[in-house]
This record gives structure tokens, C-alpha cells and sequence, in this order.
């Protein structure tokens, strides 16, 4: 009876906490996001003491679909499949199948870096936390819309010198994630989408989420890829695997964050032992606090494995961001508030970290309402830098500059890491094509600069992009690609003529 008498208590006592919550007006504060920031859609759920408290979705999921997303619709979340990656290879510790501290080639014999001698002791546990020495996004073009499999992507990953020594930098990488899973695949014997299937989805009850893009891509319930409010066509993930391949819902998502704030306990039992969680959430490379995070109380910042850290309003928070063309997502949990925020969005914005800070306030009693004013400045100071950059390439195009014979250009090129390029010539000029992700990277060239032409991709997140060739007496000897964004490295690609 007493014990009866204390679970009565404890949950009348969770249900006025949570009356407290004033879901209507949160609820109220994100649909004015959606109409402020120009969303297609937007699918939001905040879990709180083990419950849902609130499901919040706007928009609809595309050009020619006028229902609203619901807490089953799809979306890309892109870097939130890295804290799926994690947890994997937590299991498989747990198992005694591997450790942390294993060096990679004990499982996967093929790996190389550039550097033999960090080939020789990149652990597991360097892979899953950005200290690799190379830079942020650093061969993620070996991924991005090629026909490069993941193993192929991985074994190219050699021909590319790091900037940073081994283990000093924070250096973001999906090809260390990618190569992640790669050993799942070693260790137990099955791909990385099948383990996470069997081990994670399916005890989870996580009936909606899936790794593979034909499932996502012919989905009846599947938000569609925007870019400034524009549907864009949906492209294939697949080949980046353990680091950005997942699709989910918030329904689902929700499932996952209360995994995690019941310490990897799911209906009793253990999935995941507390001390593979605590390792997976203990700071393993440092970040730099700058004067935003200052200006919040954030003292300490860094990456776990698969994880951000950070303290936000006395409380440790764990979370991560998710960025894809036309998907943007922001998964956090506070686990000393028992707190979980999933935020999913169909198109490229910030939206989904102001809505985090915003969450994290109003949950825990403070005012929230000045994050839409400090996040919509930012989204205008940076579309103003946008318009400048733009401008400030255009003036650079040369009306009469110094060109070779079209014919002088033709050929194949190649770049180490990265592969072949052509220049063909056709009625219409010369055509630039990227072969290993011909689809995307291929289009029409035109004069720009002495040796320089511009060229179109059929990729609408990216900019047109500026081929330099290198001319030697008269000979055309190579070239490299100008095309700037925050993602992709063209910068570093050189291609030799063969």
C-alpha cells in the first residue's frame, strides 16, 4: 500500500511539472518560426519525464502534397545517424567484440591515411570524435553524389595530406564515421544498416526510420528537399552510411532520445551498458567558446563520441545537428532535466538550434521569445554576406581574356584523391564533367578569366564553379576548381592532365 501511496505521489507530482508547461503557447512560438523564416514544413517533439509533451508540425511536406507532416513523416537527418554509429560500436564493446583503444587496421587491414604513422594508431575511439588531423568536411566530395561505394570513398582517403597533427585539432569527419562502420561490418559480420536495424531500430519500436533511399525516396509520408523555399530533386545517401545515411520521424526520434535519458534501458533491458554511455558522453576533444556561447553562461564546449557537449543554463547539454541539401535537423537532450528536443526541417536554416535554446528555456521556466529576434538577425546578416560574396565574384569574369584553341583543353584529368575529370567538346562549346559524380557535376563551360571558364553543375546547392587551367608554353598541363561553399573542398582538388 505504501508503495502504491508513493507511485500515486510521484506521478501526481510529474503531472503538475508538466502542467507548468505551457505547451500551447511553445506550440504557438514554433508555428510563428515556420511563417517567419519562410519553412516549407516543420516537425518538432520535446519528451519530458519519460512522456511526449509536445508534437508540433506545420507546413506541408511538399510542391504537390498539401497535407501537413505528422509525427510519422520523414525526414533526412543527416549527422544525427552518428550517434547511431556510436551506440553500435558501444554494443559491440560491451560484447567484448572490440575495444575502444583497437587500433583500426586490427579490423580493417586495408585502412591508410596519408601519414603511415597515423595509419598505424588511429583507434575506434579516434574515429567517432574529429581528431584525425584532417580538416572540417575534409574528402566528403568522395561521398557526395558518386558512385564511389563506401569502401572505395574510405581507401581514397590516403592521397589526401591532413593540415592538422594527429589527435590536436577538432577537425569535423564523415569519412572517419563512414570508416566506422566499416568495422561494425568487420566485427559483427553484418553491414552497418542491417546492425543498427537489428540492434537499435526494431527493439526501439523505431518502425518508420530507415538507412536505405529507395525506402525514404517512395515514401507516401516523406517530407521532400527545399532550398529557399524551392522543392529540389531528392538525392541518394546511401554511400555515406554510418555518418549521414538515416531518415526519420519525430515519433520515432522521440523513441531514440528516451533511450538515451534512460541510460540505454529499453522495456528493462539494457541495450547499452552506463559505462558505454558515459564514455560515449565524456568529452574527448575540446572546442572553443567563442562570445555568442559566452553570452549565454557556455562555459565548456567539445565533442563526445557521436555527440556535442556543451552547459547551457547550469546543465550539460548533449546534441547534435543534422545537414544534408534541403534537410536541416537538431536532435538535444539535458539528462539531469530528463529533456529531449527533436526538431526536423525540409529546407537549409537555422531554425532548428534557435528552437533548441529555445526549448531548453522554456522547459526549464525561463523566458525563450528573444531567440526568433537573435536567429532571424543572423539568418539576414548571412544572406546579406551572400549577396556581397556573389557580387564580388561576378566583377571578377574578364571580357577578353587570354584563351588557347577550345581544342587545347580537351582531356582527361585526374586528381589523386578524388578521380577523373573530362573536358569534351560539343556544338555548343566545351562541357566539364566530374565522372565519379557525373550526374551533378556536369555542365557547360564559358570563358571567364585568362585559362578560366566558368561552369554550371546541376547540383541547385551549389554555386557555378571557375576551372583555372595551369598553361605551361602553351600547353595545358592541369587544372583547379574555384567554388566556394561551407561544405565541399573543390579548393584542394588539383587535376593533372593524363
Amino acid at each position: 500500500m505504501k508503495r502504491t501511496i508513493i507511485v500515486t505521489l510521484i506521478s501526481w507530482l510529474s503531472l503538475c511539472a508538466m502542467a507548468q508547461l505551457d505547451t500551447s503557447a511553445f506550440d504557438s512560438f514554433i508555428e510563428y518560426q515556420y511563417a517567419r523564416f519562410d519553412l516549407p514544413s516543420i516537425a518538432v517533439a520535446i519528451v519530458k519525464d519519460g512522456e511526449v509533451v509536445l508534437q508540433s508540425n506545420y507546413g506541408k511536406r511538399s510542391e504537390n502534397a498539401d497535407d501537413a507532416p505528422n509525427h510519422n513523416t520523414l525526414y533526412g537527418i543527416a549527422s544525427l545517424s552518428k550517434a547511431f554509429t556510436a551506440a553500435s560500436i558501444g554494443m559491440l564493446v560491451d560484447e567484448g567484440k572490440l575495444d575502444w583503444d583497437d587500433k583500426v587496421t586490427k579490423h580493417l587491414p586495408w585502412f591508410a591515411m596519408h601519414d603511415p604513422y597515423v595509419t598505424e594508431h588511429m583507434t575506434i575511439e579516434d574515429l567517432l570524435c574529429h581528431r584525425s588531423g584532417l580538416i572540417t568536411f575534409d574528402c566528403d566530395l568522395l561521398w557526395y553524389g558518386t558512385t564511389y561505394s563506401r569502401e572505395d570513398a574510405i581507401k581514397r582517403i590516403q592521397y589526401r595530406p591532413p593540415t592538422y597533427e594527429f589527435r590536436s585539432e577538432f577537425g569535423y569527419q564523415n569519412l572517419m564515421f563512414m570508416t566506422a562502420g566499416e568495422v561494425i561490418e568487420a566485427v559483427s559480420g553484418m553491414s552497418w544498416d542491417d546492425f543498427v536495424q537489428q540492434r537499435i531500430l526494431t527493439p526501439l519500436g523505431m518502425e518508420r526510420t530507415t538507412s536505405r533511399f529507395k525506402e525514404f525516396s517512395s515514401d507516401n509520408n516523406a517530407a521532400k528537399p527545399h532550398l529557399k523555399g524551392k522543392e529540389i530533386f531528392m538525392l541518394s545517401y546511401d554511400n555515406s552510411g554510418a555518418t549521414a545515411a538515416l531518415n526519420s520521424s519525430t515519433a520515432d526520434m522521440s523513441k531514440w532520445m528516451e533511450f538515451w535519458l534512460n541510460d540505454g534501458i529499453v522495456d528493462g533491458d539494457t541495450l547499452l551498458s552506463p559505462s558505454s554511455v558515459r564514455k560515449i558522453w565524456s568529452l574527448h576533444t575540446p572546442l572553443g567558446v567563442g562570445s555568442f556561447d559566452q553570452g549565454n553562461g557556455t562555459h565548456f564546449k567539445g565533442y563526445g563520441l557521436g555527440w556535442f557537449l556543451m552547459d547551457y543554463n547550469g546543465r550539460i547539454v548533449v546534441h547534435h545537428g543534422g545537414g544534408l541539401p534541403g534537410y536541416i535537423s537538431k536532435l538535444a537532450l539535458v539528462p539531469e532535466e530528463d529533456l529531449g528536443i527533436i526538431v526536423l526541417t525540409n529546407d537549409m536554416g537555422s531554425v532548428p538550434t534557435m528552437l533548441m535554446y529555445a526549448a531548453i528555456d522554456w522547459a526549464m521556466g525561463k523566458q525563450y521569445g528573444q531567440w526568433s529576434d537573435t536567429f532571424f538577425s543572423f539568418k539576414e546578416r548571412g544572406e546579406e554576406r551572400e549577396e556581397e560574396q556573389k557580387k564580388a565574384r561576378l566583377e571578377k569574369k574578364k571580357e577578353d581574356p587570354l584563351m588557347l584553341p577550345l581544342d587545347d583543353y580537351v582531356g582527361t584529368y585526374v586528381d589523386a584523391m578524388y578521380g577523373e575529370a573530362t573536358v569534351t567538346k560539343t556544338k555548343d562549346g566545351l562541357m566539364m564533367s566530374l565522372l565519379p559524380a557525373k550526374e551533378l557535376f556536369t555542365g557547360k563551360m564559358s570563358s571567364w578569366n585568362d585559362h578560366a571558364f566558368r561552369f554550371e553543375v546541376n547540383d541547385p546547392f551549389l554555386p557555378f564553379g571557375v576551372a583555372t587551367f595551369r598553361v605551361e608554353r602553351d600547353v595545358v598541363k592541369g587544372f583547379t576548381i574555384e567554388l566556394p561553399n561551407y561544405d565541399f573542398h573543390f579548393d584542394k582538388l588539383n587535376f593533372e592532365r593524363q
